[in-house]
């Protein structure tokens, strides 16, 4: 009978010291989902506090890649809070890409590469290019009327000669950037999910 108990304390201990292992992975899990859905609701509330307007920008339909907030927001500044709704007193109307539309200088990669974008826009983007800051200067002589280079730190040179240094980011910049940010807390809240739910499988199976 000593035996038995002494074997049944044992597995006691066992158990209760594998429940204590596997108790931590769960507590951290959660707290990691926590703290992205935390982030998730206060970048969601940012950004939808900013998209009541009667008019929603055009700024709402964009997606650009994650690196490029700043550059768009310098490249087309005020322009990004235009909305596209026609009974606007201000917005974008409808403009394609032309046969005869200058090329940007060989080898630059136009703002259209990086961005997604509504139709109205396509023209602009096209006309826009991204370059390293140390050339922006040197190319800006190659530019035709009405192309503009910018700098992923948000530097801008214009074909008429106007120069403007990189700054803060634009306040389109950050919102870029807060979307940007939100996309990726959707995929980061589906991965720490998927952990939280083999820890408490982990801890069921104990």
């Amino acid at each position: 009978a000593a035996c038995v108990q002494t074997r049944n304390s044992g597995r006691l201990f066992q158990q209760r010291a594998a429940e204590s292992a596997a108790r931590p992975p769960v507590q951290d899990a959660k707290a990691e989902l926590a703290r992205i859905e935390t982030e998730a609701r206060t970048l969601a509330k940012i950004l939808n506090a900013a998209s009541g307007d009667l008019f929603p920008s055009v700024l709402e339909q964009i997606s650009v890649e994650r690196g490029y907030e700043t550059a768009l927001g310098a490249a087309l500044g005020e322009d990004l809070d235009v909305p596209l709704d026609r009974s606007a007193p201000v917005h974008w109307g409808q403009s394609e890409v032309q046969p005869g539309d200058a090329a940007l200088p060989e080898g630059i990669a136009s703002l259209a590469s990086v961005v997604r974008a509504p139709a109205q826009l396509a023209r602009r983007l096209a006309q826009i290019g991204i370059v390293e800051a140390g050339d922006g200067k040197r190319l800006q002589a190659l530019l035709a009327p009405g192309q503009r280079l910018v700098s992923r730190e948000g530097a801008l040179w214009r074909w008429d000669g106007f120069t403007a240094s990189a700054d803060a980011p634009t306040a389109a910049a950050q919102r870029l950037a807060q979307k940007n940010r939100l996309a990726e807390l959707d995929a980061e809240a589906v991965h720490a999910t998927r952990i939280l739910r083999q820890a408490e499988e982990a801890l069921a199976h104990v």
